[in-house]
């Protein structure tokens, strides 16, 4: 089983972001780290302050092969996804590269859960099949 890490950014305690991060062996947990988010009180932060946390979620290695995704909250019940997969780094970081960055637009948290649950139950490549074009 691979493991998938999370780093997020919340506030704990006032108005500073925390840097969070942990390994996941189940999307169960993802879907935990998810539902303890304080939804509500970092986007009244984003509002005030200018800047907000979000999650991103990495199975493999971001210097090498990885499949992630990122989501950036928007709403209370909905946030932004990407997706990025590198099968391949290629020369240079582009010749011979092997990768897709898949933008999923406005989706609603249960619908995220649904793509963040792949990175558990898939490969690197079994994503990047799946979602080229």
């Amino acid at each position: 089983m691979s493991m998938v890490k999370v780093y997020y950014q919340c506030r704990e305690k006032g108005t500073e972001l925390v840097n969070h991060e942990r390994e996941l062996a189940f999307y169960r947990e993802a879907y935990e780290v998810i539902d303890n988010y304080l939804w509500a009180e970092e986007l009244a932060f984003f509002e005030e302050l200018g800047e907000g946390g979000g999650f991103l979620f990495v199975l493999g290695d971001l210097d090498d092969k990885y499949a992630s995704y990122q989501l950036i909250p928007s709403d209370v019940d909905r946030g932004v996804l990407l997706l990025d997969v590198v099968c391949k780094k290629g020369v240079m970081s582009f010749l011979g590269r092997k990768s897709i960055s898949v933008d999923f637009d406005l989706v609603s948290i249960s619908e995220a859960k649904r793509y963040i649950k792949e990175l558990f139950e898939g490969s690197i490549e079994s994503l990047y099949e799946k979602h080229k074009k």
